[in-house]
């Protein structure tokens, strides 16, 4: 993402007030907290500049020629005395814009605001992306409705997700912190030590949800490291036994001996798996038997696992489908989120993830390399 940060022109003095891009320089104010907030888009060797927020119409045009004119490159950055924060934004490698955002205080602005700033930067790109197809004159074929709700839903809830970690971490650490110190004052007998310890466990999982959903709204990269597959496997057996053992579910597990270590993002593969173990035991729900079957071996360079049930199978009609986001057959009882998001997973793995299905039941193959 190399650019000079040339102004393309013409630019207009008084920027327009609605449509997605103002929508994008509105979330940003709001997110930061800052007087102003710029949105500006790639174009071939410069910048346009395409809305700001917090600034009167006939103002917006020079005061956002001044923001632009205070950064040197196209990258996360925080300049002017901590009073400006920007973040260029892209997909696939390729620019498509920049957020800023300015306060007037000196040293309004850290480290944490520009990791907020990036980590809406994915849901800003979503929205960038639908503007240049809906832009008139553009080449590419706009969406139809039905195409556009399922990214305009993924783009709401990727927005909520960043809300959601951001606004909860902040008091959880308040909780956690006040919470050891009435313990640090309790003697070490003192009965109400347990429920401390109760406490405690259940505002780890809260965080850990909070990064969780920041994670998503991020699409971060995998952080690999070596695994052992049959762990991690075995791990996530574990966390869904209450939900199988709810549904009068079996299960097997073979893996094959010497399976080696695999480099893998230990959390995401283990989310992935979770969400195969989950839909297998409710694909079951309406079968006498009811058995799910997990194998892990090798096949040339290639770790190979399969989860297979013992279902009515997937409709073929259904087929092309089911790795869309938010397409489920569950009805009100599913999100159509898991298989979506299992295969980003394993796409962001290098790996492919297939589906061999019959009236007897339905194969998850995931294939990563080793």
């Amino acid at each position: 993402m190399k650019h000079n940060l040339k102004l393309a022109e013409p630019y207009s003095p008084a920027i327009g007030y609605s449509g997605p891009y103002h929508e994008i320089a509105l979330h940003v104010r709001e997110l930061l907290e800052c007087d102003y907030a710029l949105v500006a888009t790639a174009d071939n060797d410069s910048i346009r500049i395409q809305a700001i927020a917090g600034a009167e119409p006939e103002m917006s045009g020079n005061l956002a020629v001044n923001l632009i004119s205070k950064l040197r490159d196209w990258g996360p950055v925080v300049v002017d005395e901590s009073r400006l924060v920007a973040v260029p934004v892209g997909k696939a490698g390729k620019s498509m814009g920049l957020l800023v955002g300015y306060s007037s205080t000196p040293g309004r602005f850290t480290g944490e605001d520009l990791e907020r700033l990036m980590a809406y930067g994915p849901i800003a790109a979503g929205i960038l992306e639908i503007a240049a197809l809906e832009a008139p004159g553009t080449t590419k074929m706009s969406l139809t409705p039905e195409e556009l709700l399922p990214l305009s839903r993924l783009i709401t809830m990727g927005e909520l997700s960043a809300c959601f970690a951001h606004e909860v971490t902040n008091p959880l650490m308040l909780i956690r912190g006040h919470l050891r110190f009435v313990e640090e004052s309790l003697p070490l007998d003192h009965p109400l030590r347990i429920n401390f310890e109760v406490i405690d466990r259940a505002s780890r999982r809260i965080e850990e949800m909070a990064k969780r959903m920041l994670d998503f709204s991020r699409k971060r990269t995998p952080r690999t490291e070596p695994c052992d597959i049959g762990e991690l496997i075995a791990d996530a057996i574990r966390f869904v036994q209450p939900h199988l053992r709810a549904q009068h579910v079996d299960h097997q597990f073979h893996r094959a001996t010497d399976l080696p270590l695999i480099g893998i993002d230990r959390w995401q593969i283990s989310q992935a798996l979770v969400n195969l173990l989950q839909n297998a035991a409710d694909a079951m729900a309406d079968s006498e038997r009811r058995v799910v079957s997990i194998t892990a071996r090798t096949d040339g360079n290639q770790m190979r696992v399969v989860i297979t049930d013992t279902g009515a199978g997937i409709p073929t009609v259904n087929l092309p489908f089911i790795f869309n986001p938010f397409f489920t057959s569950k009805g009100e009882r599913g999100t159509g989120l898991g298989l979506y998001i299992t295969k980003q997973v394993i796409d962001d793995h290098k790996g492919t993830i297939t589906v061999q299905t019959g009236n007897r039941g339905t194969s998850f193959v995931i294939s990563l390399p080793l």
